[in-house]
């Protein structure tokens, strides 16, 4: 089934434009994490933004990253999600819903990783993340959720390190526009221990719609085969974010559930690179190794869930105190 979004945006415009995704697989057995990360700048060419790239934030929040600059090497599908970007020293990625393959060498580390696995297909997330209004050129940036919970099987060689695994969590998502939002917070967390098919993003931020800022902000969850989601349109949604370190996002949908997710770490966290209307900036703080606490009321159920491999992240404007909101209604 194809998730709204999920093929390439670009329709050969001059403006700035960017498209970016994002794999996440996580390895409990091990307590490590991989954040695969693709994008396309100007794809056009011509610019001096032009050009692709490939993230890794991999073992203990180790970055590598490498550009890939000839825009005629990148290809993917405007009807589904499958795309593929590779360079003359063999670095690049092959990359769909169902498979992520690819190879880096970062010659600062002298460090080189390689990876191939397949995806199977847990939740069938098919609307779109911000509703119908995501189909016009209302938002900026697009944001689109791919796969809210899959199960990856397959190799991850990290520099000397061999990493096998069967059904590990995997999250994939995507985004698309002018550059990212001017400033946000982002979770994500789908390894629960004993809470196998669960599921859990949310995010925030500062974002245009149809020019004019405000603060919005989401929850969607995957759990026991439902989706629950609080979104602008339908839910009550508040935020508080410090700049690094604490995450609390509380949110009430009009289906009588509500939602508490608590995230935490002491990790200093790692600079990640993001599309900016200046080009790929190292503009975003990230840790794969947060602590996340869930709590789901639902349906008359309730769900406690904790994990140390929860995935936090802070971007854009730098702020220096709580950053307190309710989301705007969309």
């Amino acid at each position: 089934m194809k998730v709204p979004h999920s093929g390439y945006h670009w329709h050969s415009g001059a403006d700035r434009f960017f498209e970016g995704w994002y794999y996440r697989l996580t390895l409990p057995e091990v307590k490590q994490s991989f954040a695969f990360i693709y994008a396309i700048d100007d794809p056009q060419g011509g610019t001096k933004y032009s050009g692709g790239s490939m993230q890794v934030l991999g073992v203990d929040d180790q970055h590598i990253w490498r550009t890939l600059p000839n825009c005629r090497d990148f290809a993917a599908n405007r009807e589904s999600f499958d795309l593929s970007h590779w360079n003359s020293r063999g670095e690049g990625y092959t990359a769909s819903d169902r498979h992520n393959q690819g190879k880096i060498y970062d010659p600062v580390q002298n460090l080189t990783c390689t990876w191939d696995y397949q995806i199977q297909a847990v939740s069938h997330d098919q609307t779109a993340t911000m509703g119908w209004l995501s189909y016009l050129p209302v938002f900026a940036p697009g944001w689109q959720i791919l796969r809210l919970h899959g199960l990856g099987s397959g190799f991850v060689n990290w520099g000397d390190r061999r990493y096998e695994f069967i059904n590990a969590p995997v999250y994939m998502e995507k985004n698309w526009g002018g550059a990212f939002p001017e400033q946000w917070f982002w979770l994500q967390c789908n390894a629960f221990g004993d809470h196998g098919n669960l599921s859990v993003i949310t995010a925030g931020g500062k974002r245009k719609t149809l020019g004019v800022s405000s603060d919005v902000a989401m929850v969607k969850i995957f759990y026991g085969g439902e989706i629950y989601s609080f979104m602008p349109e339908n839910s009550e949604v508040y935020c508080e974010i410090m700049p690094w370190g604490s995450w609390q996002v509380r949110a009430y949908n009009s289906k009588g559930q509500r939602v508490e997710i608590i995230g935490k770490t002491e990790q200093k966290g790692t600079l990640v690179m993001v599309p900016t209307a200046a080009g790929l900036r190292f503009y975003c703080r990230d840790t794969a190794l947060g602590r996340v606490r869930l709590t789901l009321e639902a349906d008359g159920k309730s769900i406690s869930a904790h994990s140390d491999q929860g995935a936090v992240e802070v971007g854009g404007a730098i702020w220096e105190e709580l950053w307190r909101f309710k989301s705007a209604r969309i």
